[in-house]
């Protein structure tokens, strides 16, 4: 988890002139200062007063689809397990006895967890099941100690769909009201019919996970950065909307469709079809492309550090339709470029934070940069104090 230490208040990062800004009471809306995206403290005060607080998503179950398929957090000490019952579990990826951590990476088919330390031994549900010569040679027993209280401390985790949430602090409500928003604004998808075919990582970003957020869901930089990529999609089909806590963007693209069936074996060489990029904050981001394809875009903070971040796509279709091998390569191909297109433009937003110039926030578009606005407005509202 994110630093405790020095953490402070929001106050403390962000003043009372600057929050104005970020709330508009200007007229327009700001960004927050630098500090929100490049200091330990309001991390640590992100994670405590926001993320923590809230479901946070984190991975896929079609990542671990077997009894005992295990996989660690990006940026966070926890790590997802699928039990024999085929649930998926989450615990905080630690030893009870010295703390070593358990997981170092993907794993697949185990039958326990065995720290390789002093061999600890938990099942997957995370009771300790064994602690060898814990007590002398040969001797495993220890009076007063009680295997049942010294198990693998969990995490409260949950899954919608193919997606994986956690809640950090425990408290939050029902993931089913948290993803009502976005399943309403989405009530067309059929869900039930998730078929994933297509992974794109990015892997570590060296950027705060906010800028990746803000690149993802406002379409001003479109005609811009993927001139050609998205050459299909003008800006002046483009719409921001905010229907706190989803925002996002929409493209109407009239009779579009993407399909090898629809465009008579053509090629895909630009986006170019009706599509609706959606955030429910803090971080469950989906984009649908017409007529049948989901993406998912896990943008994922690093809990240590400010400056790091973690960015994955994943494509699904949501018609039963298997895309051909052919469809997968051109998606795969357009959507590299686009990815590399964001990721050079997000490298020098960072790279430009370093600048005093920018450190009031900027401005943003009433019109195009609405949702950035909102997407702040969630923030402010989970941190500020009242």
């Amino acid at each position: 988890m994110a630093r405790t230490a020095g953490e402070g208040r929001f106050s403390d990062f962000v003043d009372g002139e600057a929050l104005a800004r970020v709330r508009g009471e200007g007229g327009l809306h700001s960004r927050l200062p630098t500090a929100a995206y490049t200091d330990d403290g309001f991390l640590a005060l992100e994670y405590r007063r926001w993320l923590a607080r809230t479901w946070l998503y984190v991975g896929r179950g079609h990542e671990i689809p077997e009894p005992g398929d295990v996989m660690p957090v990006p940026g966070h000490p926890f790590f997802l397990v699928r039990n024999k019952r085929g649930e998926v579990r989450a615990f905080q990826n630690a030893c009870r006895h010295r703390g070593h951590a358990l997981v170092d990476g993907p794993c697949r088919g185990l039958r326990l967890f065995t720290c390789p330390y002093h061999a600890w031994s938990y099942d997957l549900d995370g009771r300790l099941l064994g602690t060898p010569h814990f007590g002398g040679h040969k001797v495993h027993e220890v009076a007063g100690f009680d295997r049942a209280d010294h198990g693998l401390k969990p995490v409260r985790c949950e899954t919608w769909h193919d997606w994986i949430f956690l809640n950090i602090d425990g408290e939050a409500g029902p993931l089913a009201d948290f993803v009502a928003p976005m399943a309403e604004r989405l009530g067309d998808v059929d869900f039930g019919k998730l078929s994933h075919y297509l992974t794109i990582d990015a892997g570590a970003l060296g950027l705060n996970w906010k800028l990746a957020m803000e690149n993802n869901m406002e379409p001003y930089h479109v005609p811009v950065v993927h001139r050609s990529t998205a050459a299909g999609q003008p800006l002046s089909a483009h719409q921001a909307f905010v229907e706190r806590p989803v925002m996002g963007c929409t493209v109407d693209i009239p009779g579009s469709a993407y399909t090898n069936e629809a465009r008579g074996g053509g090629t895909l060489e630009a986006l170019d079809m009706s599509s609706r990029f959606i955030l429910r904050s803090p971080n469950f981001f989906l984009t649908s492309y017409a007529p049948d394809t989901i993406v998912d875009s896990l943008i994922l903070p690093d809990s240590r550090d400010p400056r790091r971040c973690y960015l994955q796509n994943a494509w699904y279709t949501t018609s039963g339709r298997r895309p051909s091998e052919d469809e997968i390569r051109q998606w795969d191909q357009l959507e590299r470029e686009v990815l590399e297109e964001d990721l050079r433009v997000m490298r020098m937003v960072a790279k430009g934070l370093e600048c005093a110039a920018v450190d009031d926030g900027g401005v943003l578009s009433p019109v195009w940069e609405s949702c950035i606005a909102a997407f702040y407005g969630e923030l402010v509202d989970a941190m500020a104090e009242s």
